[in-house]
């Protein structure tokens, strides 16, 4: 008789892609944090009723924040840090548009309006650090992964 296994399935960061202004970011930092991205806000907020009827606000905010953790050699460093100095001498600031994708899942999403909200900590010692950044996207929008609303 044949052993019935569970399907094998595969991971691979290779499989992910993010851009920023259509230029593939690189240089990541270790671990499974490279890249997260963090709603702000819960979808929805439950309130039950003093006779025990529930209601669910849902929430309008569509905003994340997306934290990148870079490598010190990295090239994007240099470009992020480029638009953190704009920022600050009050340049006028075009957001940025970004695009994140896993190509063997199909997860992921963008945003054409995003900035930077904070710059990495700096540090120097024995080993490298990573450089920490966060990007606040006003409007993430997911991938469409078959989603049919009845």
């Amino acid at each position: 008789m044949a052993i019935q296994c569970p399907p094998l399935t595969i991971y691979s960061f290779q499989s992910v892609v993010l851009t920023i202004d259509g230029r593939k970011v690189e240089g990541f930092w270790e671990g499974d944090d490279a890249i997260q991205l963090e709603r702000p806000t819960d979808l929805g907020t439950p309130l039950v009723g003093a006779d025990g009827s529930s209601l669910v606000s849902i929430t309008a905010d569509q905003s994340a924040t997306l934290t990148l953790r870079l490598q010190p050699s990295s090239p994007w460093n240099r470009e992020l840090a480029n638009r953190v100095k704009q920022i600050r001498n009050g340049a006028r600031v075009t957001p940025m548009v970004i695009s994140l994708r896993d190509t063997s899942t199909g997860e992921g999403g963008g945003c054409s309006a995003a900035v930077i909200i904070k710059e990495p900590d700096s540090s120097w010692g024995d080993t490298a650090s990573a450089r920490e950044w966060q990007i606040h996207c006003s409007c993430w929008q997911d991938n469409d992964l078959n989603y049919n609303p009845a």
